[in-house]
């Protein structure tokens, strides 16, 4: 499993913006303008932060598991059990990624100016309901109303 994860922590580094660190129970932590959506354990589970609403469209779909230690947070977890889980991984990683850089955008402040939100979600590739929710949340910054 530590490959799978080892590969995972190299993919998501590079997304601009993002910082590793140890996380404090074990693993590695992404941290986005100091902070955290999310973090690695070795033995393949993988937890981020998402809104509440989204996480449980997540939990709905069977995309992802409450939070292993705070399920009724608005942490997920999502169980790396073979490498063909990488990729799911990854788009669980990048949806909270891009709710953190929305945010941000809102703010005033962009990680990256290359980032096309709408571009972003279309390859997430989520159920039709997810995706929708999704768009509703971050509608502020989708819909041209964010600072950039």
């Amino acid at each position: 499993m530590t490959a799978t994860i080892d590969s995972i922590v190299s993919h998501v580094r590079q997304w601009p913006g993002v910082e590793t660190a140890p996380h404090r129970f074990g693993g590695t932590e992404f941290l986005v303008a100091d902070k955290e959506i999310g973090h690695v354990h070795d033995v393949g589970i993988v937890d981020l932060a998402i809104t509440k609403r989204v996480r449980d469209s997540l939990v709905a779909d069977g995309l992802a598991d409450p939070h292993h230690v705070l399920p009724d947070s608005a942490w997920v977890t999502y169980r790396v059990r073979s490498d063909a889980d990488e990729r799911d991984a990854i788009r669980l990683l990048r949806l909270a990624y891009l709710w953190r850089v929305l945010a941000l955008r809102r703010r005033g402040v962009d990680v990256d100016p290359t980032f096309a939100p709408e571009d972003e979600l279309a390859c997430l590739d989520f159920p039709s309901d997810l995706d929708a929710l999704v768009r509703t949340t971050f509608s502020d910054s989708l819909d041209g109303r964010a600072s950039v």
